[in-house]
């Protein structure tokens, strides 16, 4: 289709044709849009001497007129190597952003760490041969190559060691913690957008009660969960919201099960003031730049649950928590085998009676949690930082896009 394009005058092809990844420290350009995996791989690039600069963007919607100007301007000073944004943060609904960064033929990646179909939204408008998707979940690779995208590529977190690098404790102020959203505040607005319609929110009420809604089902799609002939009749909003709907709502619940069956082992769970429902032992909110890292350490186990929009993947947590000296102990998502070595480097439960067995056996051997949290150290620091990942991501874009 062709698409509408922004009119690119003469000096300005001329002032950004220049070959790309020809010198020894890539030139990184992030449209920062509040995600914290922006300053993470911002730091990351200037800890290894690379060149970056930012520009702030809305996080969704159209950018204004102004700002597109101006951020046209600081990419012909920068001369930026590629563009990096995080979950298309900055990237208008239609795609102008995208094809102008086609014409002007920069390298743009967009590194996916939610459920890219409601961010997309079935539009092909962002792809090109100048695109790059990453996704930090396998599982959505196939749904990227179907909205357009040639170059799709499977992307792991990992972990910001500026902010997680410690040591294990020796002593600890908490037994056993949670720290997690609730998600009642995200739960509330998408049941109130559902329930206008009411088929709609009737079938979603009855996938949430039959326990249809579980990571493995949530990946291949709404027919997987909701009536086939049911989720036909959608329009693009509609399957958005009941997506959204269905992974909050998903996740919430996982959460509250959690919490409940561990509430007697002594669970401390800390996030939000709405825990306070479900929990004997709720705690205030820990800001994740300042106060996490302590968290994680000052507890002799730390509980994790991955949430319902990731099949394979595993969450921050599994990076950050040994990273900073805390002993992480988290459901056994198929993507630990492919980052360290399970029971050596991370424990892990199949389901919530063998979670209250393994904390209780990790609760009373100190020594064996210190050692797990050592290897996993060694394991994040040495090969799953952001650095990593940028030099990862680099190393894709030199053999796709060098001297071009």
């Amino acid at each position: 289709m062709d698409w509408p394009r922004l009119e690119i005058p003469p000096r300005i092809r001329d002032a950004m044709a220049y070959d790309k990844f020809v010198g020894d420290a890539p030139r990184l350009f992030v449209l920062e849009s509040q995600y914290w995996l922006d300053v993470a791989c911002v730091r990351a690039a200037e800890a290894m001497a690379w060149p970056a600069h930012t520009a702030s963007v809305p996080q969704e919607g159209r950018m204004a007129r102004d700002a597109c100007g101006g951020l046209i301007r600081a990419l012909i000073e920068f001369r930026p190597d590629f563009i990096l944004s995080v979950n298309l943060g900055g990237m208008d609904v239609d795609g102008l952003l995208g094809r102008l960064f086609e014409d002007l033929r920069i390298p743009f990646v967009t590194w996916f760490v939610d459920d890219p179909r409601t961010i997309v939204m079935g539009r092909s408008v962002y792809a090109s041969p100048w695109a790059v998707a990453l996704t930090w979940e396998s599982a959505y690779l196939d749904y990227l190559r179907d909205v357009g995208f040639d170059a799709v590529h499977h992307l792991p977190l990992a972990v910001d060691p500026a902010l997680f690098d410690h040591p294990p404790a020796e002593a600890w102020s908490e037994s056993f913690t949670f720290v997690g959203n609730s998600m009642t505040a995200a739960v509330e607005p998408e049941w109130n957008w559902v329930r206008q319609y009411p088929d709609l929110a009737g079938s979603v009420e009855d996938a949430l009660e039959a326990g249809r809604v579980t990571r493995e089902a949530f990946a291949q799609g709404l027919e997987a969960v909701l009536p086939p002939a049911l989720v036909a009749g959608l329009d693009a909003d509609q399957r958005r919201h009941a997506e959204l709907l269905l992974f909050v709502a998903g996740t919430q619940r996982l959460r509250r099960r959690m919490v409940a069956a561990l509430d007697g082992e002594g669970l401390v769970v800390r996030g939000d003031e709405n825990w306070a429902a479900w929990s004997s032992r709720a705690s205030g909110p820990v800001n994740y730049t300042h106060e996490l890292a302590a968290c994680y350490r000052d507890s002799a186990v730390n509980l994790n649950t991955t949430s319902i929009q990731m099949a394979e993947a595993v969450n921050q947590r599994v990076f950050d928590c040994p990273a900073a000296g805390g002993f992480l102990l988290t459901d056994a998502q198929a993507d630990l085998a492919k980052l360290f070595e399970v029971e050596r480097e991370v424990a892990v439960y199949h389901d919530l009676d063998e979670c209250v067995e393994r904390y209780r056996w990790f609760s009373q051997r100190p020594a064996s949690r210190k050692a797990i949290v050592e290897r996993a150290r060694k394991r994040i620091l040495s090969e799953h930082t952001y650095a990593h990942r940028l030099r990862w991501m680099v190393d894709v874009l030199r053999e796709r896009f060098a001297g071009a």
